[in-house]
């Protein structure tokens, strides 16, 4: 897990050693364990790296071949490098690193950035530069773990893990009036496109952006709903319940395999709930050595009660687990940093406890901790979506997480651009399943492919990514393996 920034102009001026640490500075919470830099006529490239997989300084970035031909910044994790790497072996292609870094690299030469972006599974965002060809893309994962922000003016492109970095070399420093209107009239979520600044956009998720003769353009390579497959139903709803559960048992145990793979100390943040249980079942059996971390707090976290029959459940010692106390009278404190720090308000109540277990974490030497996230998204996992499905208030027929209220002088052009690009996609599913007779079925099918669309990339991902980020933690979320949601 890292830091990047990148920055592509027609005259670049080189930075001096004082604006370089200013860049490093911004970068360093995100990446501690190396900073380093490539400076060029027409482009510059920073990086802080957090090493996890190899941690052998080879595997440092930037990246670059021999001949100085391709270059790239990356941040986040290939999960199935190892199987690709052995394909691209198997095709004559060498390796000098045992980093999905360089799987990733020699995958985007060799096969291409749309063929890349296909076979990869992972969390990522990365800036790739194809010096022959003069074309940069850039590229953000299948749900949003990862951010990826950027700037495009007539003679400027930025792009960042960090929203700082960005802001600092651009002069316009309006807020978007927009974004936090409809921050203040939602679930703390804003459009997938947009920051909190005028001019600085996210890329969304799903999403490949390229630069070429200073013309900017964004594709979609993925949707949630590309995973729906009507023969792959058919046949699964005609299966018998414990064929179904064998399945669902391999593609979990499968999934864990893949994010465990590390050469740092691992932990997982056990809540009690039924998604961190599960994936602490799965690890354990996997991993011997997997620490436990969780937050307590008096007269609120009643799940955490539950911890120690879990912990009892799976024979995980004392030595293996951890239990941090929250102090209500740090909260505000925590979370004016969390907001300095992002450049966002709080996405979700949940952050300064956890930016605490992270800073915990942090202190125990444990880089990799494995997190629940997703799940409630795509398998319906809020005590409110329930509710939602019987509401017939509600004209959109949407979750109540996706919904706006018209407090704080929202106005109707926000509104609309907001529920057009959502009643968009709903189009595309509901041609997609319409051949399902239960009507109450395709509004479950509906509506969690949506919260899997909308409501990850725009609230539970970045809210995670940024407590843990700000304590150099790798979070993973093994739910949101490709092959156990498509399931």
């Amino acid at each position: 897990m890292c830091g990047y920034f990148f920055h592509n102009s027609k005259n670049i001026i080189k930075r001096s050693k004082p604006e370089i640490l200013v860049i490093k500075d911004y970068l360093k919470e995100r990446g501690p364990d190396n900073f380093n830099y490539i400076q060029k006529k027409k482009f510059s490239m920073f990086h802080s790296r957090l090493s996890i997989i190899d941690r052998n300084k080879r595997s440092n970035l930037p990246f670059a071949d021999n001949k100085k031909e391709y270059f790239m910044v990356f941040n986040g994790e290939i999960y199935n490098f190892i199987e690709l790497k052995k394909k691209l072996i198997n095709e004559g292609i060498n390796f000098n690193t045992k980093s999905d870094t360089e799987v990733l690299f020699k995958l985007i030469i060799h096969k291409g950035i749309k063929e890349t972006l296909r076979i990869i599974q992972g969390m990522f965002s990365f800036v790739f530069y194809d010096v022959k060809k003069n074309k940069f893309y850039g590229a953000r994962d299948h749900f949003g773990q990862k951010p990826f922000y950027f700037y495009k003016s007539n003679n400027n492109f930025l792009a960042s893990t960090n929203i700082r970095p960005i802001l600092k070399n651009i002069k316009n420093k309006n807020l978007n009036l927009a974004s936090m209107k409809q921050y203040l009239c939602s679930n703390g979520i804003i459009p997938v496109n947009n920051t909190f600044f005028s001019g600085i956009s996210s890329l969304p998720a799903g999403s490949y952006i390229t630069i070429h003769r200073n013309k900017c353009v964004i594709k979609k390579y993925f949707k949630p709903i590309d995973m729906f497959h009507k023969k792959k139903y058919s046949k699964f709803k005609d299966m018998d319940e414990k064929s179904v559960i064998k399945i669902l048992d391999q593609k979990i145990k499968k999934a864990i395999e893949r994010h465990l793979i590390s050469d740092t100390k691992i932990g997982l943040a056990c809540s009690g709930g039924i998604d961190s249980a599960l994936i602490l079942k799965y690890a354990n059996e996997i991993n011997k050595e997997i620490l436990t971390l969780t937050n307590t707090s008096k007269g609120i976290e009643r799940l955490s009660k539950l911890v120690p029959k879990i912990l009892k459940k799976n024979n995980i010692s004392k030595k293996r687990s951890y239990f941090i106390k929250q102090n209500k009278n740090n909260y505000i404190g925590t979370l004016s940093k969390l907001t300095q720090n992002n450049l966002f308000p709080a996405r979700w109540g949940g952050g300064p406890p956890m930016n605490n277990l992270c800073e915990y974490a942090k202190k125990k030497n444990i880089k990799v901790i494995l997190s629940g996230d997703g799940l409630d998204e795509y398998f319906c996992g809020y005590n409110s979506f329930n509710k939602s499905l019987n509401n017939k208030n509600n004209k959109y027929g949407l979750h109540n997480i996706l919904l706006l209220s018209k407090k704080f002088g929202i106005n109707k052009n926000i509104i609309s651009k907001f529920y057009n690009k959502i009643t968009k996609s709903k189009k595309i599913i509901s041609k997609k399943i319409t051949f399902i007779k239960d009507k109450k079925e395709r509004k479950i099918i509906t509506n969690s492919f949506l919260d899997t669309e909308y409501f990850l990339q725009s609230c539970t991902l970045p809210h995670s990514d940024e407590y843990s980020m700000n304590n150099s933690i790798e979070l993973r979320n093994p739910l949101l393996d490709l092959d156990l949601v498509e399931f």
